[in-house]
């Protein structure tokens, strides 16, 4: 299956949904792009559904630095949610599960950057 992503803006946050097999450098020049665009129009606070991911190696690893870093320089925060097994274990195995916030669903994640608005309010 081939990389494709969706990125969606509501309710002051933004919804980036990855799906399929994330391993070219290639394939995310777009989707970095798109998501610096959201920052800059003010949706700072980003949430990231990995569930229809299969496979994704360094590469994926560095979109989601790259997602976490941009939201965070713009002071927001980036959440990573439904995260596959396969991915989890990658995560875990680089130690990039103690860099991210990880929700088991978009509702959770976007309960959390909301409770963390609020925080900085």
């Amino acid at each position: 299956m081939n990389f494709k992503y969706n990125i969606e803006t509501n309710d002051g946050h933004g919804l980036i949904e990855l799906s399929g097999i994330l391993i070219a450098p290639n394939q995310t020049t777009s989707l970095i792009e798109e998501v610096e665009e959201v920052v800059l129009e003010g949706i700072h606070n980003l949430v990231v559904d990995l569930s229809g991911i299969e496979s994704m190696n360094s590469t994926g690893l560095n979109v989601l630095i790259s997602i976490l870093t941009k939201a965070r320089n713009a002071g927001g925060e980036a959440i990573v949610t439904k995260v596959p097994d396969k991915v989890n274990e990658l995560m875990v195995i680089t130690k990039l599960n103690t860099v991210f916030t990880v929700s088991d669903s978009v509702e959770d994640a976007v309960a959390l950057l909301n409770k963390e608005k609020q925080t900085w309010l």
